[in-house]
């Protein structure tokens, strides 16, 4: 079992979390793990959001997205005690595998959704994370295939 687990959340796919963090807690020490909560905020990381994003604006979106974290845990009823949130400004595969150094993570848990055809040409977050961790990666297949 792992006792510091990284799970990367994106805040626009709640309906996967359930499925994520089922995952997260199945692979979690239960005695002494704990979770590392993560939302990277990429909007300095798109050329055309960052003109119009002044510091006061990105405090505000990283606080609506900490509280938004903060309801997730607990609509879950993930275990207080055993969770930390951060939140990074970049690019989603480069902070992920950055806190995961920072933190010290053996492992990473993170949600995939069926790849589409921009998929071949520019590789997903969790292919590129996959790729370069230095620690286990567990990916929650989302999207059921018909």
């Amino acid at each position: 079992m792992f006792k510091n687990i990284l799970v990367p959340l994106h805040l626009d796919y709640i309906d996967n979390h359930e499925k994520l963090f089922a995952g997260a807690l199945e692979v979690l020490d239960n005695e002494e793990g704990k979770l590392s909560l993560l939302y990277v905020n990429e909007n300095r990381a798109h050329g055309s959001v960052y003109p119009i994003l002044d510091e006061e604006n990105e405090k505000h979106y990283n606080h609506d997205a900490f509280i938004e974290l903060k309801k997730i845990a607990k609509k879950h009823s993930l275990p207080e005690d055993k969770i930390t949130f951060n939140i990074r400004d970049g690019s989603a595969h480069r902070e992920i595998l950055e806190e995961a150094r920072r933190i010290k993570a053996d492992a990473i848990v993170m949600m995939a959704t069926k790849p589409g055809l921009g998929s071949y040409f520019i590789s997903s977050t969790s292919e590129r994370v996959m790729r370069h961790a230095a620690c286990s990666v567990f990916v929650i297949r989302l999207t059921d295939y018909q």
